[in-house]
């Protein structure tokens, strides 16, 4: 019986010295994530802060002989500037409410095509595509119910990683197919592409890909 209580005792002390090792580990992890999380969130808002800065300065001194391009093209800098923080902000308020289970979910009748339709023009105008955005439906889709600012934020990055990894003169396509019991989505461009040993990791949060180079971005939208 002593040497039974004797042994319990040292698993016991074992297990609990092993809790102790995971409690550290993981709390070493939460460390880091963080450090990772505010270096990220500084080094990707100080772009878009400093082009605003720079541009409502330009606004605020030019001269009266300035022509009306000139300041309008100022004006859509502060504007894109502003939304890819929003979006940014949006992101990293999706994905802590997501982790923390408190992800609200708020479908609604709404009509794909149309969806698709304003989704890819508000693409093109806030990041300025130089690549050509196709929307092709392919067969009449009626209306779904769907909530649609979780899918406005799924295809935003989808989208937004396709204008951003693929050639100025290529080529994006966003289909529809809708089935009788499905609604399939599927986005295509000429970019760069994910490798297999990154794809393994595609939706760890702050992951990117080895491949892409000072292509700006957070390694959020995936996860």
């Amino acid at each position: 019986v002593v040497v039974y209580l004797l042994l319990q005792r040292q698993i016991k002390k074992r297990q609990q010295a092993e809790e102790i090792r995971r409690d550290l580990e993981k709390e070493k992890q939460i460390s880091e994530l963080k450090i990772r999380f505010l270096s990220m969130v500084s080094h990707e808002f100080r772009t878009p802060l400093s082009t605003i800065l720079v541009s409502a300065q330009l606004l605020e001194n030019c001269t009266q002989d300035w022509p009306k391009e000139k300041k309008l093209k100022n004006l859509h800098r502060i504007q894109s500037a502003a939304k890819i923080m929003t979006q940014l902000l949006t992101d990293m308020l999706t994905l802590s409410r997501a982790e923390a289970g408190k992800l609200e979910f708020k479908p609604q009748w709404i009509d794909l095509e149309e969806f698709c339709n304003n989704l890819v023009e508000d693409i093109e105008l806030t990041y300025r595509a130089q690549q050509s955005i196709f929307f092709i439906s392919q067969n009449q889709c009626r209306k779904v119910w769907l909530d649609e600012k979780l899918m406005r934020s799924i295809f935003n990055n989808l989208l937004s990683n396709a204008i951003k990894y693929s050639r100025e003169d290529s080529h994006i396509y966003l289909t529809l197919s809708c089935e009788s019991e499905a609604v399939i989505f599927q986005i295509q461009d000429q970019g760069m592409g994910i490798s297999p040993e990154d794809q393994q990791h595609l939706f760890e949060s702050f992951y990117r890909g080895t491949n892409v180079g000072d292509i700006p971005g957070t390694g959020l939208g995936l996860a």
